[in-house]
C-alpha cells in the first residue's frame, strides 16, 4: 500500500513548545500569518500527498501554479480531514507539520491510527518530555561547542559566543564585557524572541522583557553583536537513528533588527563567493555534520533542520565565520529554497520573500507585481518575473512571492 504525506504549516511551533501545553493559541496575527501562508509546505509535496489548509485557494492560481510547470498535492481543508479522516484518507500516511511540538500532536492525534508503521517507530511519532531541550537554543551552543574542539581558524572568537543568563545582573555584566549584544528566548526562531541591544543599558521595557521571558522559560540567552556582513544556512535531513545527510547550503536576508526577509534563489551571490569558497564551505558543512551527529538531536530528531551561519567582520576588519548561530529543527526556508530551485533555469537568479505591508492586501500587491514584473518561463523552468507562492485573491494580509531576474541584469 502507498504511504502519502500528510503536511500542515505551523510556523510558531517554537513558540508552542516554550508555552508546553496542548492548550496553546498564537495570538491573532500570528494566526492570521500562519492561515494566509499555509499552502508554503506543499512545494515539499507530491501530486499523491496531502496538503491542509484553512481555506482552499482560488483556482486561479491553482491554474498559475500548474501551468508554471508545479505538480499539485491533494489539497483538503483542515476541518474535514479533522471531523472525518477516514472518509479522507484512502492510504497510510506520514503526518508532515512544519514543525513538532505538544499541541500539534494534541490537534492531529485523531490521524496518528492512520499512520505507517515506518513513520510511528520514528522518534517524533510521539511528543516526549525529553524533545523540548532539543529545540532550544542550548542545543546549537553545545553543537556549536563540539564544533570548536576541532576548528579554530577562520572562526569568529570563541570568547564571543552564546552564554546562558538566569537574571539580569549576569547580563549587565555581559554589556560591561561586550557593550552591544543581543538578547534571545531559548524557543524562539526566525528572528522572534529577541531583542538587539545597540546601546550599553537595559532600559525598563527591555528589562520587563527579560523578567518576563527569565520567569516564562528559565534562562536567556545572550550574545555579543557582531558586525555581520552576509547571512548564510547548511541545510541537513536527519533519520532519527543516528544517519545524517547534507543537502547544500541556503542564502537569506534579514533586517536591522536580525528578522528573517527572505531567501536567495539561483546559487550562491556573487558577493559571498568572495567570502566563502568551495573548500571553506566544505569544511564548514563536514564539522558541522559531525557535531550534530554526536549531538542529542541524531537520534530524537527525524527531518529537516537548518543550521544559521554569518559571515562577520572582527575587531581587525577580516571577515570570519560564525558557523551555527541557532538550529532549527523543521522545515525551513532554506529548504524550501532548495526545492524551489529545482524549477529556476540556470540563467535566472533571484529571491523569494514573505510580504506584509499593513495598508495594502496581498491582491493588491499581486495586481501590481504581475503588471510590473510578468512572469516567464524558458526550457520549462522559471526564467524571469513574479510569481505568488501562495494564493492571492483572498483578502489576505500576508504573502509569499518570488521575483526572479536573468543573471546577467541581477
Amino acid at each position: 500500500m502507498s504511504v502519502s504525506k500528510v503536511f500542515v504549516y505551523n510556523p510558531t511551533c517554537e513558540i508552542a513548545i516554550s508555552n508546553g501545553t496542548v492548550s496553546y493559541m498564537p495570538n491573532k496575527t500570528l494566526t492570521k500569518f500562519e492561515q494566509d501562508l499555509d499552502l508554503l509546505p506543499m512545494y515539499f509535496a507530491t501530486e499523491n500527498d496531502v496538503m491542509l489548509v484553512h481555506q482552499l485557494p482560488d483556482q486561479k492560481f491553482m491554474d498559475l501554479i500548474s501551468e508554471a510547470g508545479f505538480k499539485l498535492p491533494n489539497i483538503i481543508k483542515t476541518s474535514n480531514i479533522l471531523s472525518d479522516p477516514i472518509s479522507v484518507l484512502s492510504s497510510k500516511i506520514e503526518f508532515h507539520p512544519w514543525g513538532w511540538s505538544p499541541r500539534i500532536h494534541h490537534i492531529y492525534k485523531d490521524l496518528k491510527p492512520f499512520c505507517s508503521e515506518d513513520f510511528l517507530n520514528q522518534p517524533n511519532a510521539y511528543w516526549k518530555e525529553n524533545h523540548k531541550e532539543l529545540y532550544s537554543r542550548q542545543t546549537a551552543l553545545h553543537v556549536l561547542n563540539d564544533f570548536f574542539k576541532e576548528h579554530k581558524k577562520g572562526y569568529f572568537d570563541e570568547q564571543k559566543k552564546a552564554r546562558i543568563c538566569r537574571s539580569v545582573e549576569e547580563i549587565e555584566a555581559l554589556i560591561e564585557e561586550w557593550g552591544q549584544i543581543i538578547i534571545k528566548a531559548p524557543w524562539s526562531s526566525s528572528g522572534r524572541g529577541l531583542q538587539v541591544l545597540r546601546y550599553s543599558y537595559l532600559n525598563e521595557s527591555i528589562t520587563q522583557w527579560i523578567n518576563g521571558t527569565l520567569e516564562a522559560q528559565g534562562y536567556v540567552m545572550i550574545e555579543a553583536l557582531l558586525h555581520k556582513n552576509f547571512d548564510f544556512s547548511l541545510q541537513y535531513y536527519c533519520d532519527g537513528k543516528g544517519k545524517l545527510e547534507y543537502l547544500g547550503p541556503g542564502f537569506f536576508q534579514t533586517n536591522s533588527n536580525g528578522q528573517y526577509d527572505g531567501n536567495l534563489l539561483g546559487g550562491m551571490p556573487q558577493e559571498l563567493k568572495n567570502h566563502l569558497s568551495e573548500g571553506t564551505l566544505k569544511e564548514l558543512s563536514d564539522g558541522m555534520f559531525k557535531a550534530i551527529a554526536k549531538s542529542a538531536i541524531a537520534n530524537n530528531y527525524c527531518g529537516y533542520l537548518g543550521v544559521d551561519c554569518m559571515i562577520i567582520e572582527d575587531e581587525n576588519g577580516e571577515n570570519k565565520i560564525h558557523p551555527c548561530v541557532e538550529i532549527n529543527l523543521r522545515y525551513n526556508m532554506g529548504t524550501l529554497a532548495i526545492c524551489l530551485d529545482k524549477y529556476i533555469h540556470q540563467d535566472s537568479c533571484g529571491a523569494f520573500k514573505i510580504n506584509f505591508k499593513p495598508k495594502e492586501s496581498f491582491d493588491d500587491f499581486h495586481n501590481k507585481m504581475k503588471n510590473e514584473y510578468p512572469f516567464e518561463m524558458k526550457d520549462g523552468k522559471w526564467y524571469s518575473g513574479y510569481l505568488p507562492l501562495v494564493s492571492p485573491y483572498q483578502n489576505k494580509k500576508f504573502g509569499l512571492y518570488l521575483l526572479l531576474n536573468k543573471k546577467e541584469e541581477a
